[in-house]
């Protein structure tokens, strides 16, 4: 199997014109995807008043999107193998904007609780074809841009909450506002796909690393030459098993944001058109913080900025906890945002660089697990919301700093080298 030549990609006045319009494609695929799931939660306390259900409920609803992550998410190596990584991630963003369509739509718990379950596993099996595809083209671009990806992804996200706001401030129905959302992801979708790259993800396969790899690489901290088989495999499966948790981490901010804010700011006195303005104020850092990721890791090492992150986190969501206003609130989301901006795209990077799997396996059970942890924290915050206040949601978000400022050991020591 050979490498593309990274050196000679190294100059952007040699980078090919294909590897350019592979690089615009996957950030419109990203950007499409952040932009779905974030036009549904301004309306998610329309939602929960139209159905008539508790916040338990809810997030009992809620919950199921993990369900079909876990259902549906092993099967994301599987796909990328058959499909290719480019296929699976465009083709998954229409799947993807059906279900979207039919929760905005849901006239029982039951239908809304079936349609997140398909959303839920729709975007697992995403999730891993688009990094997979993103991971593709830096190695041909020859130089670090995994995060300036997911900064496309929290750009979408921010226009999906604005877009969704403005739907809801003016009184759009939530199925033809979604209606709306699938017609989007679908014409994006169908731009990106003819400038992806072609041929099997294991075209682009890194080499074997070496005992510490390249200085800082994001990729765990691999087994040493001459250590018994099984020790090796064990020190591989811990490492695999700390990415998960530190994804999962990276994911209990967003979450809050996602799921809770809306429900929180709401009972803080915020307007209809406020309520989604958590979510925007944390993905507007995390864009600004995955657009300087690249460049910060490079400098400081992923365990520096994963150890930051972590802190930053905890005194976003303490910030939020203590001052318990819009206006705190508020706050805390733009300095939480900021400290969990670039987790996820090291752990996935981590993921990937994994010797001995197959293409996608490592980004698989990496977003397999955190997605297994996240399955049982919707309807445990929802319980504790509901006999204590939804302001519970914000100790969940603290408890992810606290998990990312334990979990760097296992990321490579040193400032990253290029690719």
């Amino acid at each position: 199997m050979t490498r593309p030549d990274t050196d000679s990609a190294a100059s952007p006045a040699r980078r090919p014109a294909p590897v350019v319009r592979a690089r615009i494609a996957v950030y419109l695929t990203f950007l499409a995807n952040g932009l779905g799931l974030s036009n549904l939660v301004p309306r998610y306390p329309e939602v929960l008043a139209h159905l008539g259900i508790t916040k338990a409920a809810f997030g009992q609803a809620v919950m199921f999107s993990s369900v079909g992550a876990l259902a549906a998410g092993l099967a994301a190596s599987w796909c990328i193998t058959r499909f290719t990584s480019a296929r699976v991630a465009s083709v998954g963003m229409i799947v993807l904007g059906l279900g979207l369509l039919g929760a905005g739509a849901a006239g029982s718990w039951l239908v809304l609780a079936l349609c997140m379950a398909w959303v839920g596993g729709t975007d697992a099996i995403i999730d891993v074809a688009q990094n997979a595809h993103a991971l593709r083209v830096e190695r041909r671009w020859g130089s670090s841009i995994i995060t300036s990806f997911h900064a496309a992804w929290s750009l979408g996200a921010v226009l999906g909450a604005v877009m969704g706001q403005a739907m809801a401030g003016a009184g759009v129905p939530i199925g033809l506002h979604m209606a709306g959302v699938l017609l989007v992801l679908t014409l994006v979708s169908a731009a990106a796909v003819p400038w992806t790259i072609k041929g099997p993800d294991s075209d682009d396969r890194p080499a074997t690393a070496s005992e510490d790899g390249p200085a800082g690489s994001p990729g765990p901290a691999g087994p040493r030459p001459g250590r018994p088989g099984a020790r090796a495999r064990l020190l591989t499966v811990g490492a695999v098993v700390v990415l998960g948790l530190m994804c999962a981490a990276a994911m209990f901010p967003e979450d809050v944001t996602a799921s809770w804010s809306s429900l929180l700011l709401a009972e803080q006195g915020a307007a209809p058109g406020m309520v989604g303005m958590g979510l925007v104020c944390l993905q507007t850092t995390m864009i600004v913080g995955r657009l300087l990721g690249d460049a910060v890791i490079d400098r400081l090492g992923a365990r520096a900025v994963i150890a930051g992150g972590g802190a930053l986190v905890a005194a976003g969501m303490g910030t939020a906890l203590a001052a318990g206003s819009v206006p705190g609130t508020l706050v805390g989301m733009v300095i939480a945002g900021a400290g969990c901006a670039v987790a996820m795209p090291v752990a996935y990077a981590a993921a990937d660089d994994v010797p001995g799997m197959r293409p996608g396996a490592g980004l698989t059970i990496v977003s397999w697990l955190a997605r297994v942890i996240m399955l049982v924290s919707p309807p445990v915050v929802g319980w504790f919301a509901d006999a204590h206040g939804t302001w519970v949601a914000l100790v969940y978000g603290l408890l992810g700093g606290a998990i990312l400022m334990a979990s760097w050991p296992v990321l490579r020591r040193g400032a990253r080298a290029g690719r």
